[in-house]
Formats: C-alpha cells, structure tokens, sequence
C-alpha cells in the first residue's frame, strides 16, 4: 500500500536533462543565424565590388563610343593614365570624370558622398584599380580592361577581379 504523503516529482538529474535538450534545440538555429549574417554582410561587400567593377566598363564603353563617333584618332582617348604600369582610378561623378593615375603605393580609398563622387565625402573600404592593356587584338582594335576591387571587411582582406575586352567597332 502507497503511503499518501508520497509525493512523485522530477529529479535533480531529469531537469539538468531537460535543460540540455532544450538548450541544444535553441542553441542550433541560433548558430545557424549567426553565420547567416555572418554570409549576408560579405554577399552585401562582394555585390557592391561588382558594381564598382562594372561601373568602369560602362565608363570604357561610354568613352569609346564617343571618341569612335566623333572620329577622334584615338578610340581609347580620355584613358591614358590606365595603361600605366600601376593603373588608374576613375572617379565617375555626375558633372565631370576624374581619370588619375595610380601611385607607386597603389590607388586610394575610395570616397563616397550622395552624388556618387568617389573621389569626396566618406572614405569607404573599397580601392578600385583600372588597367587598361591596348595590346591584346591585332592593329591596336582590341583593349582589355581589367578592374581589381579590394576591400577590408569583417573577415579580413578581400579582392574581387573582372576583367572584360572591348573593341574598336569601327575597323
């Protein structure tokens, strides 16, 4: 016969037990959305590098589409300074293109102001560097642009390359 002053509860051993299941289910999806984060501001990094790099191929294209069409002597006109041995860095602002070369130390920081002016405002992580090689098609009809894009984030250093050839469509 049970006594009824017996009372049937949880052990000290059964709740420590529970409290690590449960903290295993809570703590998974909890890393879970700590690395998503983590992956979210990098895709966000390399999104804006892109843009940056494709931004100079519209500039290029732009560029050699005019001087084509105005039937200047030279198609790559307004690009001197990216053939250099340390390349360039085109600011592409609303009114006026600044094309500067790059020193020996490598191509500053990027700046960024409302206008889109990289060249003033708020220094950003990004260094752009242009280089433009006029020596790839036969007769000097083919340029190949390529744009390194680094940046410090929260992983470290990263660089992303593009590289694209444009052609002198009237030959």
């Amino acid at each position: 016969m049970k006594n009824k002053n017996s009372k049937r509860g949880f052990t000290l051993i059964e709740t420590l037990v529970a409290i690590t299941i449960l903290s295993a289910a809570v703590a998974g999806p909890m890393v879970l959305s700590v690395k998503n984060i983590g992956t979210a501001s990098v895709s966000q990094d390399q999104l804006v590098a892109f843009y940056l790099g494709q931004e100079v191929f519209e500039y290029a294209r732009n560029i050699r589409d005019t001087n084509i069409l105005s039937e200047s002597a030279n198609w790559l006109s307004g690009l001197e300074n990216c053939k250099t041995a340390n390349g360039c860095y085109i600011d592409i602002a609303k009114d006026t293109v600044i094309v500067n070369p790059c020193l020996a130390g490598g191509c500053p920081n990027l700046q960024f102001e409302t206008n889109y002016n990289y060249t003033s405002g708020k220094e950003t992580a990004f260094i752009r560097t242009v280089k433009i090689d006029d020596t790839v098609g036969i007769d000097g009809d083919e340029a190949k642009i390529s744009v390194s894009v680094k940046w410090t984030g929260k992983y470290g250093e990263k660089t992303m390359n593009l590289q694209d050839n444009i052609f002198n469509w009237r030959q």
